[in-house]
């Protein structure tokens, strides 16, 4: 049976909820620095996203709730579209992440299992070259890192991508 919680926040079959993280109170600057004095590994793009005039932190720390799923978990057939993903997120009382969640998700998720990469379901932010980007938080052989990815709206998206959503209270 789907995992209950939130007051009343169903699971579809498949979906997971992940640990509640604390974002906020620290600016950019700050957790750029708390990612490399961590070891993480920041991309180029994803370092564009932290530059942007787009980003933003909260001042104040705030304890938000996540749930990883899936397009295929989430109800959607073939290869969908941002839009679409979006779209069926806020049927499932699913919200966008802030897009520090990025951040603050690479330096609290630890032990990472290799080869895991996780979309963070946010605003896209426009990398150098104007494309909209998501964060990726990701471990490979080369490390932890935070990536950025393509997320135009009508990106398609392989049925088994890993996002991250915040269930809406």
């Amino acid at each position: 049976t789907p995992e209950s919680f939130l007051e009343g926040l169903v699971l579809p079959e498949g979906a997971i909820r992940l640990p509640d993280l604390t974002i906020g109170g620290m600016k950019t600057k700050e957790l750029e620095e708390a990612l490399v004095t961590g070891g993480h590994r920041i991309s180029d793009y994803a370092m564009d996203l932290l530059k942007s005039k787009d980003f933003t932190t909260l001042a104040e720390p705030k304890r938000i709730s996540l749930v990883r799923a899936t397009p295929h978990v989430m109800g959607l057939t073939g290869n969908p579209t941002m839009d679409q993903i979006y779209e069926r997120a806020d049927k499932l009382n699913w919200d966008l992440c802030p897009a520090e969640t990025g951040p603050h998700l690479r330096l609290a998720y630890k032990d990472q299992p290799m080869n895991e990469w996780l979309s963070i379901a946010m605003k896209q932010i426009p990398d150098r070259n104007g494309r909209p980007d998501v964060f990726y938080v990701a471990r490979d052989g080369d490390g932890s890192w935070l990536f950025a990815r393509w997320a135009k709206p009508t990106d398609r998206w392989n049925p088994t991508n890993r996002l991250v959503f915040s269930p809406r209270k």
